[in-house]
Order: C-alpha cells, then sequence, then structure tokens
C-alpha cells in the first residue's frame, strides 16, 4: 500500500476513500523486532492500527484543507486528516478525509466502546440556512474544534483500543462504511442471547425495552431508586463536586468573559470619540487659523496643550490596541474559558452513561423478579392442572428466559463496576486538569493586560502637556521629537478616517 500525500485521496465526483495514519517511530521498532515473519503490508496494517488505538508517540495530527462536495441540500464538506511524525514536519506521511458527521459518529461511538470515559465534546455551531452552513467561517471553526477534539482522542488514555478509532483511520474506504452501517449511532443491545433466533432476540429486546421504561417513569416519580454497589457513596460525591463546580465555572465565565469583552466595547467607545473629535477639529483647525493671522498685531496665546487633531489621533491609536488586545484575549481566554464549560459537559455524560449501566442492571434485577413470579405461577398452575404434562414447555422456556436474565444481570454488573472504575479514574485526572486549566487561563490574562498595558500608556502619554510627542510644543529638542512622531499620527489619522 504505497500513499502518496501530496496526491488529493478522492475524487469530486466520488465519496473519498481513506489513507491510513502511521505509526509512531518506536512502533515501528517493536513491531519489528517482536513479529519479524510480517510482510510489508501486514506490518502496515498492524502500525496503521497501534497509531489510531491511540498509540501516541511524535504523532502529530491535524486537520486542514477542507473541500466541499456536491451542490444545493446535497452539500457537504470533506477535511483532511494530516499526519506527521513530528510537529514541525512539512510534508505529511498520509492523510485521510471525513465528514463533520463522521467525527461525530466517532464521538458517539466512543463513548459506546468505552462508556465512563470523558470524551473530549465537539462544539457544534447549528447553521439552518444554506449560505451559513456552508460559510467560510462557519467551516473555520468547525476546523479548530475537529482538529482540537481529534488531538486530545489521541492522547486520551481511557480511549487506546477503542474498535472506531481503527475503523476512522482506516485505509479501506469500505471497511469505515461497514463500521457506521453495523454501528449507526451509541445505542447498544442489552440482550445477550447469542444461541436465540432473531425472531426471539427481538421480542426479548421489545420485553427489556418495555421494562427498562416502566423503571425510569417509576424513579422520575420518586417511587424507585436505581440498584447501587459498594461505590454508591463516592459517585454521590463526584455528582456533588460536578454540580459545585459547573456553578462556580458559570460565574467565573460570565466575569471573566466580561473582562475580555471590556476591551472590545472599549474599542468601539474610543473609535467613535476620535470620529468626532476628528470631524470636531475639521471645524475649527488652530493652526492653519494661527497662520492666517501671521499679520495679526496682537499676539496669540500658546497653550502646553495637544491639539484637536493631535488627540483624534491618540484615540484612533487606543481604539486600534485594543481591538487587537481583545481579539488576543479572547483566543487566549476567552476560548479556553468555554473548553472549560465544554470539558464538565463531557464529565457529565461520563457519569450520564454510567447511570444507564445502572439503569439496564436495575432492569434486569426486575425482570428476574417477573420471570421467578411467571415461573412461580406456572408451577402452581401444574399442580392443580388435570393434566399437568401439558404445561411442561411453557415451564422449560420460562425457566430458560430467568436463567438468561440471571446471566445477562451478572454481565450488567460487571459492566457497571468496570464502567465505575474508569469514571472514577476520570474524575482524578478531571480534577487535576481543571486546576491547571484555571491557573493557566488566568496567568494568560494577566500576560495580555500586561502586554497591552504598557503600549496602552504610551498612547495616553502623548496627551499630557509634558510629553512632546502629543503636545505639538516645541521645548528642549522637542522638535526633533515632534517629527519623530508625525508618521505615527499620519497612521492614526488614518485609522480614523
Amino acid at each position: 500500500m504505497s500513499i502518496d500525500p501530496n496526491k488529493e485521496l478522492f475524487d469530486s465526483s466520488a465519496p473519498p476513500p481513506a489513507a491510513a495514519p502511521p505509526p509512531t517511530p518506536s512502533a515501528v521498532v517493536s513491531d519489528a523486532d517482536d513479529d519479524g515473519d510480517y510482510s510489508a503490508e501486514e506490518a502496515r496494517e498492524r502500525q496503521i492500527e497501534g497509531a489510531a488505538a491511540g498509540g501516541g508517540g511524535t504523532l502529530h495530527l491535524s486537520v486542514t484543507d477542507p473541500k466541499q462536495i456536491g451542490e444545493g441540500r446535497n452539500a457537504h464538506t470533506y477535511y483532511r486528516i494530516d499526519v506527521r511524525q513530528g510537529q514541525y514536519e512539512a510534508d505529511p506521511i498520509a492523510s485521510v478525509r471525513r465528514r463533520y458527521s463522521d467525527f461525530q459518529w466517532l464521538f458517539q461511538r466512543l463513548h459506546a466502546e468505552k462508556p465512563g470515559a470523558i470524551v473530549p465534546i465537539i462544539p457544534h455551531t447549528q447553521a439552518m440556512q444554506m449560505s451559513k452552513r456552508l460559510s467560510e467561517d462557519l467551516i473555520e471553526e468547525r476546523r479548530e474544534y475537529l482538529e482540537r477534539f481529534l488531538r486530545r482522542v489521541q492522547v486520551h488514555p481511557e480511549l487506546e483500543g477503542a474498535p472506531s478509532l481503527a475503523a476512522f483511520f482506516s485505509p479501506d474506504a469500505e471497511v469505515f462504511e461497514a463500521a457506521k452501517k453495523a454501528n449507526p449511532g451509541n445505542g447498544k443491545d442489552d440482550t445477550t442471547m447469542e444461541d436465540a433466533t432473531p425472531t426471539e432476540k427481538a421480542k426479548e429486546s421489545v420485553k427489556h425495552f418495555f421494562v427498562k421504561v416502566g423503571i425510569k417513569a417509576k424513579v422520575a416519580r420518586g417511587g424507585g431508586e436505581l440498584e447501587e454497589t459498594g461505590d454508591a457513596a463516592r459517585m454521590e460525591e463526584v455528582e456533588h463536586y460536578l454540580n459545585t463546580l459547573e456553578n462556580h465555572v458559570k460565574a467565573l465565565s460570565k466575569a471573566t468573559l466580561y473582562l475580555v469583552n471590556v476591551s472590545k466595547d472599549t474599542s468601539t467607545t474610543m473609535h467613535e470619540l476620535g470620529q468626532s473629535l476628528f470631524g470636531l477639529q475639521q471645524t475649527y483647525d488652530t493652526e492653519s487659523d494661527a497662520s492666517n493671522d501671521d499679520d495679526s498685531s496682537e499676539p496669540r496665546k500658546t497653550l502646553n496643550l495637544p491639539t484637536i487633531k493631535a488627540i483624534s489621533n491618540v484615540f484612533a491609536s487606543l481604539s486600534a490596541i485594543n481591538k487587537v488586545k481583545y481579539d488576543d484575549n479572547n483566543k487566549k481566554v476567552g476560548t479556553p474559558v468555554h473548553e472549560l464549560e465544554w470539558s464538565i459537559k463531557a464529565a457529565r455524560l461520563a457519569v450520564k452513561r454510567r447511570k444507564n449501566c445502572q439503569l439496564t442492571y436495575t432492569t434486569y434485577l426486575q425482570q428476574i423478579k417477573n420471570r421467578e413470579a411467571a415461573v412461580d405461577k406456572l408451577a402452581d398452575t401444574a399442580r392443580v392442572h388435570p393434566n399437568p404434562g401439558l404445561l411442561d414447555e411453557r415451564i422449560v422456556s420460562a425457566q430458560k428466559l430467568l436463567d438468561q436474565s440471571k446471566q445477562n444481570s451478572t454481565k450488567a454488573l460487571g459492566d457497571m463496576e468496570d464502567v465505575t472504575r474508569r469514571v472514577f479514574r476520570e474524575m482524578d485526572r478531571f480534577k487535576m486538569d481543571v486546576d491547571e486549566q484555571l491557573r493557566r487561563l488566568y496567568v494568560s490574562h494577566a500576560r495580555v493586560q500586561v502586554d497591552y498595558s504598557r503600549q496602552l500608556d504610551a498612547e495616553w502619554e502623548k496627551m499630557l502637556p509634558n510629553s512632546a510627542a502629543g503636545s505639538g510644543v516645541a521645548g528642549n529638542g522637542g522638535n526633533a521629537s515632534h517629527t519623530s512622531s508625525l508618521d505615527d499620527l499620519k497612521k492614526a489619522e488614518t485609522l480614523m478616517i
């Protein structure tokens, strides 16, 4: 299998084939040492699966080059995933193209395959109008989100080995399409009747569904509780932590985003103020008026103050600096604040998966009670029936269903315990990550304030009477200083216009 990273990997008239990402260098060495009997093609396939399964190492993923396919309502966008051995490698080793919906499929499958894992959120921007759905801004925003999602999935320890990752990076487009067809969403069949016919499995699924619905309704009305394990108290602590964290982060987000937006509002206000001063200066220019009055016998009073024109130029510069400050602060502080909110949502989804396992386990326990009652009822009927042999087949069938429910409940309990342990591991990492994110966030905010405060102070100083650059009044060396600032004033005047 040869891969040309510079070649387009799909025809615009057909769905794109996929090219698989390469392995890490360490994976190549270990596979070659351990399994020297593999052909080059087989080794390549093993390396691909290892890399897709989260082998990590020096692999660098980037989502680039969005391509629009189709027209009208059938139009959609494919994103190219480039894989490099390092961040600063110029040429990708391999590439694969996926749609936005393919990333959503991967998100859902990771939840289904690794329940309890905190899968990174893909922020979704709903675009109802066709023009907005295909706008460059929306596509670029999605590209950034998808790239961040893939990079975080790549290094996530709990997601390693997920089958959907291998399918997502499969070198065969048919393999990926077959995976999506076999697993269209995050649904999971709770029944495990291996030796049953499709009809029997369908009937069992329907019965299981109605029992589960009944339990959910009963719990919602407060008439019952889900079955718990010995970790119930610790799970309550997790949910309490998330509730408290969410409330605090909402308050932090509101206050922090207000501070970020202050620069944007200040930029707009200063621009309007500068424009008004610039227009006012055009109605009465003291410099031109002074030149016209050179023949006047009465000397003019000289003020050690900047001209209106100079003040308007300063406000133009202040407006521009605040705008750049807002963009920088929004990137370094505003976006991380939103990411922190998304991470809390991701943690809640992980806990919800554990709730789903708990519901499944409770459903099987209820099903066991129902079927024990059915077996006892058939046994009582057989004891008084004139021909009890007629009920033997029904009793055997009922006992078989009861045994199957007991097996399912044992498996469901094991699954819930596995998911519970995964949730606890994830929450330990999550708490440390949140602490680090918050600290980095406000350090970044402080750096932005320090960096731009120097620039803003320098502009404000131009308006002070003792500042030769802004006053237009010559003192010792004032002419040279004033001359050196003419270019800056002209640039500010152009901004104001």
